[in-house]
């Protein structure tokens, strides 16, 4: 995560008001992590996060995706972190020009996720 917050931080001062954080993970919990997180890391607060706002979760690709494309069509830059937790991409998050996505450490598996 420390590569997340300084890519965040570094769009952040590149284009402060074009820039939009969208977060895909699959279950709250992990949401839920990823939010304090960026709150610890980045001093944001709670009122940061929603929909018109500069960080925006998501449990699933397909809003992200048109979140993301509403937000290049109006002129804002959206920035995708796909979780490690996701066990594959899908690929109409791979077509905008910023995103991160995190693999899983094959060395310490989860027993929670299925490797493919």
């Amino acid at each position: 995560m420390p590569a997340a917050s300084s890519a965040i931080a570094l769009l952040n001062v590149i284009s402060y008001r074009l820039f939009c954080l969208l977060v895909h993970a699959t279950s709250p919990e992990r949401l839920g992590e990823w939010r304090r997180w960026l709150q610890d890391s980045l001093g944001i607060a709670r009122a940061d996060f929603g929909t018109n706002r500069g960080v925006m979760l998501f449990e699933s690709s397909e809003p992200m995706a048109q979140r993301a494309e509403r937000l290049l069509d109006s002129g804002r830059l959206p920035f995708l972190i796909m979780d490690e937790a996701e066990d594959k991409v899908s690929l109409s998050l791979l077509q905008y020009p910023l995103w991160l996505g995190f693999a899983r450490d094959p060395e310490n598996p989860s027993n929670d996720y299925d490797y493919y």
